[in-house]
């Protein structure tokens, strides 16, 4: 498909003869990144419950300031006891903090691009750093004029000193060309199971022009599950887990976990070992799904519990067990479920919030073996944020970032 376009701005007039559909996408999504800014509905450093919140159980927590960064995209701590913070900057910045001593500074520089969605994205430990001194990267970069999400390992040099810590010896496991700059996802994880777990987008635009995530040929709106050895026969830099759904399956690639998934911004394993993941939605509906092994999470023929594609029929894939609608926010930021002490209204409870409106809540997960919604939500109120990320301690406590200030903050008791 082609078309004509001209486009013009105070500061901008180009001319859009010819290009392609997904070109012309490209281009816009690029040239013009929004900024984004708090909508201004919160005073001061208080919260406020509006909306559905304001009906809703409400629950007073405080927000301690830890350290300031640059644009935080994601926040780990090393699964071994350790005072240290590794916060992402979306400019490509590996921040590394120390949390007795108050200090920081740059652990490492990944090359990335930064149009609309795409940097430094996502990070995480081997599960037996720091005796396997193992870490793994989740970048947007430019190769060969196409963008390209990297999945990496590094080797970690003297990991338990705050001075001479260093990242060396890349080794790339994956590669996925990204058609457009947004839906990247960016998580990455080791589950319980020992295996790596990579959240990937539909590849962006809108309303999925590809169709990626209804087509399991494309590593793209989905849940990727591999193991970071190589496999036997030397062909890969990493191997399939022997139980991964779709292994040897026609018409299916066998990395992918689950599939039918938007943009999977932020994604967390319960204490009892499933895969928790928040999927932002388009139009109407934002989700909270419990990823299952071969399922198809609807993208993008459902939206939440509703159908996106005119026609479709729900009862055919894999529903969320929660959902939120424009009346409430725009862009959900998955978290953590509660294992801390200090806030023990929250024991047990998945802890996310809403990019744009900095909202942040709480709700049950279901038990094992169901999918029941989740029918109560705890509102923890509205504040002067725009959350991009959580983070959660090896103590259960959870952290919150603020993309437009930098700041990372500790969640409390009043």
């Amino acid at each position: 498909m082609k078309i004509q376009i001209l486009l013009s701005v105070s500061f901008f007039t180009v001319s859009l003869s010819s290009l392609a559909c997904d070109d012309l996408g490209r281009k816009i999504l690029k040239t013009f990144n929004k900024k984004y800014e708090t909508d201004g509905k919160v005073l001061g450093s208080k919260p406020i419950f509006i909306g559905p919140d304001a009906l809703r159980k409400q629950l007073s927590i405080s927000l301690t300031e830890v350290v300031k960064v640059k644009e935080p995209t994601d926040i780990q701590f090393p699964p071994a006891e350790s005072p240290f913070m590794f916060i992402l900057e979306k400019a490509g910045d590996l921040i590394l903090f120390d949390r007795e001593k108050k200090t920081k500074r740059v652990l490492h520089k990944f090359p990335v691009i930064t149009d609309s969605e795409e940097g430094l994205l996502g990070f995480t430990f081997h599960p037996n750093y720091p005796k396997e001194p193992k870490v793994y990267s989740h970048t947007v970069i430019s190769s060969a004029s196409k963008d390209m999400t990297v999945i990496a390992e590094w080797v970690v040099e003297n990991p338990n000193s705050y001075e001479s810590m260093v990242l060396k010896n890349e080794r790339v496991l994956l590669q996925v060309e990204q058609p457009y700059p947004n839906h990247n996802g960016g998580q990455i994880g080791f589950g319980p199971d020992g295996y790596l777990y990579i959240g990937l987008g539909d590849g962006g635009w809108r309303a999925d022009p590809k169709n990626n995530g209804q087509n399991p040929n494309t590593l793209l709106g989905s849940i990727l599950r591999i193991s970071p050895m190589p496999d036997v026969d030397g062909k890969k830099p990493y191997s399939i887990p022997k139980d991964n759904p779709f292994l040897g399956k026609q018409g299916f690639l066998p990395e992918i976990f689950a599939y039918g998934i938007r943009n999977p911004w932020k994604m967390s394993f319960s204490p009892d070992g499933r895969l928790i993941v928040a999927d932002v939605g388009q139009d109407a509906y934002e989700e909270v799904d419990v990823i299952l092994s071969g399922k198809n999470y609807g993208w993008n023929q459902t939206e939440g519990f509703h159908c996106f594609t005119v026609g479709c029929n729900p009862s055919l894939y894999q529903p969320p067990f929660y959902e939120y609608g424009r009346e409430e926010g725009q862009s959900i930021t998955g978290g953590y479920v509660y294992t801390g002490s200090s806030i023990p209204e929250l024991k047990g409870k998945y802890v996310f919030g809403d990019f744009i409106q900095g909202k942040i809540w709480a709700i049950e997960v279901p038990k094992p073996g169901t999918n029941q919604k989740s029918t109560e939500t705890i509102a923890l109120g509205k504040w002067n944020l725009l959350i991009p990320t959580f983070g959660k301690d090896n103590d259960g406590e959870i952290f919150v970032a603020d993309y437009q200030s930098g700041t990372i903050y500790k969640l409390g008791k009043p």
